[in-house]
């Protein structure tokens, strides 16, 4: 396939998308995406400390956490976890302490 076809293609397809929604809002119906998450306080850890821990011991007690409190929870990197006071109550939990005070974000 061509690539000036290609785009045609992708092309008429958002038009069509928009055209619906338009013909959506016009007749009541508004288009909604996903409900937005609870907006929970967000905290920022730099550090953790386990007594005999490393990344390896950090990233599974992540990963416990995550499978109790859901894949929502899973925080974006361990090097600086911005996550949520029940991520944190967990981790705590599995033996992890931060080190200094969580920063609310």
């Amino acid at each position: 396939m061509r690539k000036s076809t290609a785009m045609d293609i992708i092309g008429c397809v958002a038009g069509a998308l928009a055209l619906l929604a338009l013909v959506q809002q016009a007749n009541g119906k508004t288009v909604k995406g996903p409900a937005p998450a609870a907006t929970q306080p967000r905290y920022a850890v730099d550090l953790w400390w386990n007594r005999g821990g490393d990344m390896g011991g950090l990233k599974k007690a992540t990963d416990a956490c995550v499978k109790k409190l859901g894949d929502s929870e899973r925080p974006a990197s361990l090097s600086t976890m911005v996550l949520s006071r029940a991520m944190l109550d967990c981790l705590e939990g599995e033996g992890w302490r931060p080190v200094g005070e969580p920063r609310p974000v």
